[in-house]
């Protein structure tokens, strides 16, 4: 169940036309519906399809999961339906993966299947020259480092809107809680906005993680919900911390 993302020489079939399957997918971000959405993904390919006399037969995809997510699926259910002979088309590379490793995964496991992959694109799918295997593998590259800089991104402006008392989940940051007169917005907890300041100095102090952790349970000092304190936990605190005081 992988794919011969980048390997896939595309020939013009002669005699028979050429089996074609779909995929098509979109990323969880709050921005996704200016991207290209599935439907608009599969008219170009069915598009492209007609014009280079591929027959389809098959259309997958998943829809607001990630292109680093290896739990997809649509993608899978695709790699299995390929056959030899068949081409993988999508509209651009990225909507298979935009993780290195991935990628060399799906691009092994299509050629191992006989298959191949078109992105209709262009990016270095028509054959397995050097010039085309390095233009496939700097545009993995390029998709990995873009969903990178665009996680730190949406994390930055999660701490943003966290700092400004925007209610960014259904549970409240430690340190917070929800306004009373206004649940769509965050408010400092008094006492955990103590705990954290206690942590923070202990924290400074060198005391490693789990020693915080002890020094919070022996001081009588427990938990959100009344739960022992965990390292993970601590940790957390003070990253968020960290992230708000840091200049973006």
């Amino acid at each position: 169940m992988h794919s011969d993302t980048l390997t896939g020489m595309i020939s013009q079939p002669s005699q028979s036309t050429r089996k074609a399957i779909l995929y098509a997918r979109f990323s969880p971000r709050r921005n996704a519906d200016q991207c290209e959405s599935i439907e608009t993904q599969f008219d170009l390919c069915t598009d492209y399809c007609i014009n280079n006399n591929l027959e389809i037969v098959a259309k997958f995809n998943d829809k607001a999961l990630s292109g680093s997510d290896e739990d997809r699926p649509g993608l899978w259910s695709a790699m299995d339906a390929l056959k030899r002979g068949h081409c993988l088309v999508v509209y651009r590379l990225d909507r298979l993966a935009r993780s290195v490793y991935l990628s060399d995964i799906i691009e092994r496991t299509v050629k191992k299947k006989g298959a191949s992959i078109v992105s209709i694109s262009g990016e270095g799918t028509w054959s397995d020259n050097d010039e085309d295997w390095l233009i496939r593998k700097i545009l993995q590259t390029l998709a990995e480092y873009e969903r990178k800089v665009i996680a730190a991104r949406t994390k930055a402006a999660m701490l943003r809107h966290q700092a400004n008392g925007k209610r960014m989940s259904k549970h409240p940051p430690y340190g917070f809680t929800v306004d009373p007169l206004n649940p769509g917005r965050l408010i400092e907890h008094e006492t955990e906005q103590q705990v954290i300041q206690q942590i923070i100095a202990m924290k400074e102090s060198g005391l490693s993680l789990r020693a915080i952790c002890r020094e919070l349970q022996e001081a009588g000092i427990n938990c959100r919900d009344k739960t022992n304190w965990h390292h993970s936990t601590v940790q957390r605190i003070i990253q968020r911390i960290d992230s708000c005081s840091s200049p973006l």
